[in-house]
């Protein structure tokens, strides 16, 4: 578990929007000691280092490269060498000053074999060195203009260079970006609805519905009810019988019933098991980061329910979570897409009206996505949790979100 810290991952994606690697956000709870002195700078990135060998890169990236800041001194220091090169990407910072000592450390960083990149990239003549050595460089598109940006690319050989557009909040911004040469994108555009259209749903997602809707009836779902819809759909009951049969299970004798394995499992997790595979179905031609976000969301609700002492919300929660980006998902309005689905008051509270304590449990899942650690200190202090019990909440549902999707 991270100690007095909070620890997040953004998505970088491609232009067919999979998922090319993570940016990985930390903050030490003695903040201000890391930007007061060189030693603070130390001890923070040293902790941070701790904590990743602790969990390992590899959890929480899901073996995706991890960019990670790097500051003068840790540059200087050498800290890189701590990670392994064909996982991480050394996000050179933008106040780092290409001194001579600068500029040899990254020297000596690119000629052992790992990745350079550029934050925040305003060009400089002075930083033609780094520029030359730095395999992608990343232009933030809220800090600058289109036009500014299109002027900076103009002054640099950008050959063999990879362009990361940073800051990408709408698809508009994302296409733009696109024309304009960047093939890496970080943002959360793909978050966000576009114009809704009243798109049919396909066979294999009306199967999916029907499961939500069956499991929405309260917690007395006929089984049989259940085992006859998903007996007509192969793929859906090759999964079933693949997760109960996984080694999560730990079972005695391989299962090939699916009544039997919808007893094995419960009701409660016969509902987490149909949620999160219509997700993966109703997303299937969106981005894949959509169900993981949805996923990551609705396992950190849930676990923060229980060092809230709330858990009697923790059902309610998940499905927040898994629900919370319906919208994006089905291309329709949150009203109109979560209609048939006999979802709680208190859900819809939060989904459409964004109000509600439940509401604030899915603001705290956003702002640790965004790295908005005064609101997630906020949000925090109102529940009466700790930073070291929302980052272990946090861990684990990224590696929960990853074994499952693993399994599916």
């Amino acid at each position: 578990m991270l100690v007095n810290s909070y620890v997040a991952r953004q998505p970088i994606l491609d232009k067919k929007l999979k998922i090319f690697a993570y940016e990985l956000l930390f903050r030490s709870e003695n903040k201000g000691a890391a930007y007061d002195s060189p030693d603070g700078d130390k001890a923070s990135v040293y902790t941070t280092v701790e904590s990743f060998y602790s969990m390992g890169i590899e959890s929480i990236t899901n073996k995706k490269p991890a960019f990670i800041n790097f500051t003068k001194m840790l540059l200087l220091e050498g800290v890189a060498t701590l990670f392994p090169k064909d996982l991480l990407v050394i996000e050179v910072l933008e106040d780092v000053e290409p001194t001579e000592e600068v500029i040899e450390a990254c020297r000596t960083l690119h000629e052992a074999g790992y990745v350079l990149a550029l934050d925040d990239f305003v060009y400089k003549p002075e930083l033609e060195p780094l520029i030359k050595m730095s395999r992608i460089l990343k232009f933030d598109f809220i800090a600058n203009t289109t036009r500014e940006i299109s002027e900076t690319l103009k002054k640099i050989d950008v050959s063999g260079k990879i362009l990361l557009a940073e800051k990408i909040e709408t698809v508009e911004m994302f296409k733009k970006a696109s024309k304009m040469g960047f093939t890496l994108f970080q943002g959360y555009f793909f978050c966000k609805p576009v114009t809704f259209s009243t798109r049919r749903l396909e066979t294999l997602q009306i199967t999916y519905l029907s499961l939500i809707k069956e499991l929405g009836e309260g917690y007395d779902a006929d089984f049989g009810k259940l085992a006859n819809i998903i007996r007509n759909d192969m793929a859906l009951c090759h999964k079933l019988l693949r997760m109960v049969n996984s080694v999560y299970y730990s079972l005695l004798s391989k299962v090939t019933d699916i009544k039997h394995a919808l007893a094995i499992l419960g009701l409660r997790e016969i509902r987490k098991w149909v949620y999160v595979t219509s997700m993966m179905e109703l997303c299937s031609k969106k981005p894949d980061e959509l169900v993981r976000t949805s996923m990551i969301r609705a396992f950190f609700m849930e676990h923060v329910s229980y060092s809230c002492q709330l858990s009697f919300l923790r059902e309610n929660l998940f499905l927040l979570g898994i629900f919370s980006l319906i919208d994006v998902i089905m291309e329709k309005p949150m009203e109109l897409a979560l209609n048939g689905m006999l979802l709680s008051p208190a859900i819809t509270d939060a989904l459409i009206f964004h109000k509600g304590m439940m509401n604030n449990f899915l603001m705290l899942a956003i702002s640790i996505e965004k790295g908005d650690w005064d609101e997630t200190d906020r949000l925090c202090l109102q529940f009466g949790i700790t930073k070291e019990q929302i980052s272990d909440a946090y861990i684990k549902a990224v590696q929960w979100c990853d074994s499952m999707l693993d399994m599916s």
